[in-house]
């Protein structure tokens, strides 16, 4: 068992690094598209397309909302998100030879 499971966080750890790598070179890629563009626009490829807006999410500032409810008012109205698995992982040292 415990080679599977080293085998099995090796793994993870492997796909991590890729999935890191990918999401930086994505990033770059948007930043690229989205200065091509000036912020707004439409890009057309040969197998997608790509349409870029700007969006933005409300949010509540607590010490405004102090100013109208109290503490425990605004504590009532809070709800807990669903619960998720977290996987944390922490590369070793390079093992003596």
């Amino acid at each position: 068992m415990t080679s599977n499971t080293a085998s099995l966080v090796e793994a993870y750890l492997s796909a991590k690094l890729a999935a890191e790598q990918a999401e930086a070179a994505l990033k770059a890629v948007k930043a690229e598209v989205v200065a091509m563009v000036g912020g707004y626009g439409f890009l057309e490829g040969m197998t997608a397309d790509i349409d870029v807006a700007v969006q933005s999410k409300a949010s509540i500032n607590e010490k405004l909302l102090l100013q109208v409810l109290t503490q425990d008012q605004i504590n009532a109205c809070k709800v807990e998100g669903a619960a998720y698995p977290v996987l944390r992982i922490k590369a070793k040292r390079k093992m003596a030879a």
